[in-house]
């Protein structure tokens, strides 16, 4: 009878740690069966190209640097008020993760900003008072504002950025043609390899040489509005 109580006894240990072990085991299983909780997807995405559409024109890109005349000529047949109806719905069509930036040009070129800024709404309310207030005035000298476009888009990080150069006539500084020296400054400082887009809003074909050329050379488009 000692005997066979014994063996229920051990028989009653072996069972009943068989079972903690297998809780125990279960247990230290559980964890790796729960969600880890790790990286997730903390990396942020890459800003999306967006489409602009300037004076009938489509451009594709992140960042878009406008080059715009402001000479005597632009007030000719009211194309300076135009432009600002043109730029202003553009740069407002922008994004907030966008950036931008704003040269014109005449005798001379001025900036909205040296440095390329994000397409929020302070900026956009910034550079439009800004270009509403251009006006009309002196030669067409483009090769120097065309150099400070591409000074401020190279300090820019996007992948896809655009140059917009608008113009009416050929590029005539101080009383010269200055089109070949403006094409080798333009191209030079083109060390990015930016696409340069022009458009030619004149009736007339004396800039349009000049116009394809340095889109030609920039790995940009020609449009002529119709």
């Amino acid at each position: 009878m000692r005997a066979f109580s014994l063996i229920l006894a051990i028989a009653f240990v072996v069972t009943t740690t068989g079972w903690i072990v297998g809780q125990s085991n279960e247990g230290a299983r559980r964890p790796l069966d729960l969600p880890s909780g790790g990286a997730g997807d903390g990396d942020d995405d890459e800003d999306a190209p967006e489409t602009i559409n300037f004076w009938g024109g489509e451009y594709e890109g992140d960042a878009f640097f406008w080059c715009l005349d402001k000479s005597c000529s632009m007030s000719w047949n009211g194309e300076i008020e135009q432009l600002k109806q043109e730029f202003t719905q553009t740069l407002n069509s922008l994004s907030s993760q966008a950036e931008f930036g704003v040269v014109a040009f005449s005798e001379g070129h001025i900036s909205w900003n040296p440095s390329p800024q994000r397409a929020n709404p302070a900026n956009k309310g910034s550079a439009t008072a800004w270009v509403l207030a251009l006006n009309a005035a002196g030669w067409t000298c483009i090769g120097p504002a065309g150099v400070e476009t591409l000074n401020i888009a190279n300090q820019c990080s996007k992948q896809m950025k655009q140059v917009l150069v608008l113009s009416d006539g050929e590029p005539y500084c101080n009383g010269s043609n200055t089109a070949t020296q403006s094409l080798a400054d333009i191209t030079a400082a083109n060390w990015q390899r930016i696409p340069v887009n022009t458009i030619y809003i004149a009736t007339d074909n004396g800039g349009i040489t000049f116009m394809q050329q340095l889109a030609s050379q920039n790995n940009g488009t020609f449009f002529q509005p119709q």
